[in-house]
């Protein structure tokens, strides 16, 4: 979700291949609406159209009110909605946001400045920011290129700096790529002699998965109807197993072998995920090997977020004014469906809904519920602490000596760490990427030279003197360091009761249950389409004759 490794577009390249969420086309009897219909509610008859609250402003809560805008546009189909999001964060976008990690305020977009010094001001404003959060998406993914398309945002392919990249295990180079991402045939060959078939059995586990994830965007997938079961969801799109497995284990059972997945597949997976390939299932494994066609939007994702929620016409309710404190189930008078009061900390704003799209982790927001069995039927999932550092140095490379090496070496400007090789010692850092170069005006705020930006993950904090030994001692001119909450920890599920719900409650949506399964932009989005797809038919006894993403001409 957060980054990727490109190692693995080269072992695995030939295939066209991007994964993220796969799934088979399966008969609607497993896709069939497991749990009891009471829940559902009746069906709206009320004059007025439902109003619905969205916790949440992230990919899932702004796709979700953009959703169910398109429904309630289709001429004379009655699906209106009226829609309010809350989000305690100043910002929509959730974890895809952007910093300018060189200026005094690295959240401040230099551009909101009013300066007398109009040159440098201007080219100040030509650097764009770096993603903070979630980085990347593919071209498998349907939602976010449409959305990217129709909004009019320039994309731009991911990356860093030209330069050499390795896998680093604590104690030796364990994987080196020292002609970029070509490779000639003989960098293939060395591979080929180091990990013998295994590529190939990764790449015909990409190829066979990839080529049934368009499907989920089909009509003929997308009409069978809404899941309300992910335990269901995974069984009809064969990903049970996988899940079930821990990745090392998943893989080996379909004869991909030891080396090749501790020291590659298990650095996709630390950088991906913050998780070595022995702590996570299988379905995370696989997504991340999700690597072709990776892109950004220029200037940051959160863009597409944006643009969901103003052309939605949703209200937005931004700040800490806006945090949700409780929700409490309203019993409903006879024919009619229950309501859910909303309150805010502040008391400023909230009100009473007929429906909640709860679009956010939810034991992370501390919401207080009251007359509902939704906290009951919410397993309890933690987080992997991810910290983001980002390093302003004049060092073109890491300092050989960091790794043990002579001060004549050639060194890569782009690492991953290993953690699951048996080395002694193992690395301070997930991965390190030198982004960019900073232009003269902006770099000489900070002395002589030209100044980079440099991210880095870690499951802690980086001390000064690590970063000053692994870049120079007088080589860091600035540190700016985030941490997330950033995915789920994908342990292996072992019981359907391990998923959320999707309607735990009779008008309660759970698009982020999802996360348990797969973590990425496009399936928040797919999450929030299934979640706006069960409501519809809740109220209205709709069911979308096909995903947004594929949605014909005709039907607008």
């Amino acid at each position: 979700m957060f980054a990727l490794l490109p190692v693995l577009l080269v072992l695995i390249s030939g295939t066209g291949a991007q994964l993220l969420f796969p799934v088979n086309q399966v008969p609607f009897e497993l896709r069939r609406n497991a749990t009891a219909s009471e829940i559902a509610g009746p069906v709206w008859h009320e004059a007025r159209p439902p109003r619905i609250a969205i916790v949440g402003a992230g990919a899932s809560g702004s796709s979700a009110a953009f959703f169910l805008s398109h429904f309630g546009a289709l001429r004379d189909a009655g699906l209106a909605t009226d829609v309010t999001i809350y989000d305690s964060n100043e910002y929509v976008g959730g974890r895809s946001t952007v910093l300018w990690p060189w200026n005094d305020d690295p959240l401040h977009n230099p551009s909101d400045r009013r300066l007398s010094t109009d040159a440098v001001a201007a080219e100040e404003d030509d650097v764009d920011p770096v993603e903070m959060g979630a980085s990347i998406f593919v071209a498998a993914n349907k939602n976010l290129q449409k959305a990217r398309r129709d909004f009019g945002l320039e994309y731009e392919p991911y990356g860093g700096e030209e330069g050499n990249t390795a896998i680093w295990d604590g104690e030796q180079w364990v994987f080196e790529e020292t002609n970029g991402f070509g490779w000639d045939w003989w960098h293939k060959a060395k591979a080929l002699w180091r990990y013998g078939r295994s590529p190939f059995t990764v790449r015909s586990l990409v190829k066979e998965t990839v080529g049934n994830f368009l499907n989920l965007y089909s009509p003929a997938f997308v009409s069978q109807g809404a899941f309300a079961s992910l335990g269901n969801f995974s069984t009809a799109t064969h990903l049970r197993d996988a899940a079930s497995k821990y990745a090392n284990q998943y893989l080996s059972s379909k004869g991909v072998g030891d080396l090749f997945t501790n020291e590659l597949i298990s650095a996709a997976t630390q950088v991906n995920y913050g998780t070595p390939i022995d702590r996570l299932h299988g379905v995370g494994a696989l997504v991340s090997l999700a690597a072709t066609g990776a892109v950004s939007v220029k200037g940051g994702n959160r863009q597409i977020f944006e643009e969901f929620v103003g052309r939605s016409g949703a209200r937005l309710r931004l700040g800490e004014d806006a945090r949700v404190h409780s929700l409490m189930k309203l019993d409903a008078a006879p024919g009619k469906r229950a309501q859910w009061l909303l309150r805010t900390a502040s008391g400023v704003s909230g009100g009473t809904y007929d429906a909640v799209i709860f679009a956010a982790p939810f034991h992370q927001t501390g919401i207080q519920f009251s007359n509902s069995m939704v906290p009951a039927l919410i397993p309890k999932q933690p987080y992997v602490r991810l910290y983001v550092t980002f390093v302003i140095t004049n060092a073109t490379t890491p300092q050989p000596s960091y790794f043990g090496l002579p001060d004549s070496t050639r060194m890569p400007n782009e690492i991953f760490g290993t953690f699951t090789t048996p080395s002694s010692s193992k690395p301070n850092f997930n991965s390190l990427n030198y982004l960019k170069a900073l232009p003269a005006s902006i770099g000489a705020r900070f002395g002589e030279g030209t100044y980079h930006v440099v991210k880095m993950f870690s499951d802690h904090s980086l001390q000064r003197d690590m970063l000053e030994a692994l870049y120079g001692k007088h080589n860091v001119a600035k540190t700016v360091e985030k941490i997330w909450l950033s995915y789920p920890q994908l342990q292996p599920v072992t019981s359907d009761s391990d998923y959320a719900p999707v309607r735990p409650d009779e008008g309660f949506y759970y698009p982020n249950g999802f996360e348990r399964l797969i973590s990425t932009m496009e399936t928040s989005t797919v999450s929030s389409f299934n979640a706006v797809s069960l409501l519809l038919h809740d109220f209205f006894g709709y069911t979308p004759p096909a995903s947004w993403a594929e949605w014909p001409d005709d039907l607008a």
